[in-house]
């Protein structure tokens, strides 16, 4: 009798809670479309957007700008060897990299069967 009178009180307690939790969850969808739909929220959504796309841009601008150095400093600290640097090696952007007066001989071989 002690499991049958278990089992039935999970039961209740189960419909009991996802029907509350079903009603709670509509709630919450209700309020956020209201909050979403919104003119204010709307207007700053696209003022973050904005502001968060500007603010990538920069920072690729300065990550561009500041890594020559860091790959200099690196392969300097590295005794001068850019293949002592991990994940550096050799190339650098897709050059030989030290010194730049030498063209890079490496050339790209497109897979068979395909246009290049």
């Amino acid at each position: 009798m002690g499991k049958i009178s278990f089992l039935a009180g999970f039961a209740a307690g189960y419909v009991a809670g996802a029907a509350a939790g079903r009603e709670r969850y509509e709630q919450i969808k209700g309020v956020s479309s209201k909050v979403a739909g919104n003119p204010t929220v709307q207007k700053a959504t696209g003022s973050v957007s904005a502001k968060a796309t500007e603010l990538g841009k920069t920072a690729k601008d300065k990550a561009a700008d500041k890594l020559p150095k860091f790959a200099a400093t690196a392969v300097s600290k590295a005794g001068g060897n850019p293949d002592k640097v991990p994940g550096l090696s050799s190339q650098v952007n897709g050059s030989n990299g030290y010194p730049s007066d030498i063209p890079a001989t490496d050339t790209y071989n497109p897979p068979p069967g395909t246009a290049s």
